[in-house]
């Protein structure tokens, strides 16, 4: 790819907000209160991350607009006289041909922003979840920290402490550790912490598809899971008392302290 194709894609991608800002429209978008947050911990995380991605598909919208709006504009020159020779083409055949050429190097711009695209929303899915989950603790007096620096190297895997890192680090059993997990995927079971001596962690997903091998294997970690409220009222996982609804979150982490 050509430095004025690239230079072109990098541009575009600079009209996505960063993804506090995401974060923050959806807020402003959805409104919610503490006692709402209380009530429907698991109904609002939801309507969270779904508000949080259609506001990133807007800005990805935006992102392919300014794209073909820039591509036009940076060479309208040779765009307009190859519009002109095609226009000119007299048979249908080489109309085809050269019009094709066009389209399809736009197409291969479009393509490579697209793939760009796809990375960063598939990279900031996870830390979007994670990030609503702590401003909705931090909105109803929970205390939570999200571990920085070398407290993250020493709390691997571990996304969220409550109620604070000093704590996690200093006397853990008097902590609660969460891992965020958006989904479950393949390899869920490397992306998340094997439970150690003295740490209560907790799992927290929104995975639609927790099947009973998949919770057998959430126990075998020492895990304890959170999970949509529907998931959990499902007859299969009634049964797992370490499958819990996403709900009682905020009932379960008041033990540990409040602000």
């Amino acid at each position: 790819m050509e430095d004025f194709q690239k230079a072109l894609i990098e541009e575009s991608k600079r009209l996505i907000p960063s993804l506090e800002e995401i974060l923050d429209k959806a807020w402003k978008r959805l409104d919610p209160h503490s006692q709402e947050i209380l009530k429907s911990f698991s109904e609002i995380l939801l309507n969270l991350e779904e508000r949080a991605n259609e506001i990133y598909l807007e800005y990805e919208k935006k992102a392919l607009k300014a794209l073909a709006e820039n591509w036009v504009k940076k060479q309208k020159g040779t765009i307009r006289e190859r519009i002109k020779r095609i226009l000119q083409e007299d048979k249908w055949e080489g109309f085809i041909k050269k019009a094709r050429d066009l389209f399809a190097e736009f197409g291969l711009l479009v393509q490579a922003l697209e793939k760009d695209l796809g990375n960063m929303r598939k990279a900031r899915g996870g830390k979007t979840f994670e990030r609503i989950i702590e401003r909705m603790l931090l909105s109803i007096n929970i205390p939570v920290e999200r571990p920085k620096g070398q407290a993250s190297r020493t709390l691997r895997r571990i996304d969220l402490v409550i109620p604070s890192v000093e704590v996690a680090l200093n006397t853990p059993d008097r902590a609660v550790f969460l891992t965020c997990k958006r989904t479950l995927r393949e390899r869920w079971k490397q992306e998340v912490p094997q439970v150690g001596p003295n740490r209560r962690v907790y799992l927290l997903t929104i995975d639609e598809d927790i099947s009973e091998s998949k919770a057998q294997e959430i126990n075998e970690k020492g895990l304890i899971a959170f999970v949509r409220d529907e998931i959990k009222q499902n007859s299969k996982l009634e049964q797992f008392t370490w499958i819990r609804k996403l709900s009682t979150l905020p009932w379960e982490l008041k033990e540990y302290g409040t602000r």
